[in-house]
């Protein structure tokens, strides 16, 4: 069933943008990660996938995406605490170009936790079973297209669902958060 949700989602993504679209342009795209969760110390990580922008007019496009993001945070870095989320994301977002090469992009992502780890000076372990599963997140960017192949891109990822396992924290002090600051470089088919 959640392969068929997934994958009913999928085709979404592509399908209905496509209906409004004059030109579509598909990308691969990779970059680096700096991710916390709620309060804790950022860590690097990186993403990569594929883009498929739906340009609708010359000042505003559709693009949905789908990206492998290692997310997670710094819990003490003299201990070498870290913790490590692997994520299959599905972003959307709406571009709003303000000149010909640059746009403003605003929108949604939904992430799918693949696994979850707490890594120390020790090894590790998984903790997969107890980390929420469903990411929510809005998201705020900025693109520049260098030349028609070539697209840089800045974004921030600030997640709505608290990724502790019980959800039950009240006080966002203690909820874990995911917040991400994407750098990228995508290459136009």
């Amino acid at each position: 069933m959640k392969k068929l949700a997934l994958s009913t989602i999928l085709i979404l993504f592509v399908y209905i943008p496509s209906l409004y679209a004059q030109e579509v342009e598909w990308s691969a795209k990779a970059g680096l990660n700096f991710s916390t969760l709620g309060n804790f110390l950022p860590k690097i990580g990186y993403h990569a996938g594929m883009a498929a922008e739906f340009i609708t007019t010359p000042y505003f496009s559709i693009q949905p995406e789908l990206v492998y993001s290692l997310q997670g945070a710094t819990i003490d870095r003299t201990q070498g605490i870290y913790k490590h989320y692997h994520y299959l994301t599905l972003p959307l977002l709406f571009k709003v170009y303000f000149v010909k090469e640059a746009s403003f992009d605003l929108g949604a992502q939904y992430g799918y936790l693949l696994k979850a780890v707490n890594r120390d000076d020790l090894g590790s372990e998984n903790i997969t079973d107890i980390v929420n599963r469903h990411d929510f997140a809005l998201v705020l960017g900025f693109s520049y297209k260098l030349d028609e192949k070539i697209v840089l891109g800045l974004r921030y990822n600030l997640g709505l669902s608290n990724t502790g396992g019980g959800g039950n924290a009240v006080n966002w002090d203690q909820r874990f958060l995911n917040k991400t600051l994407q750098l990228s470089g995508a290459f136009v088919f």
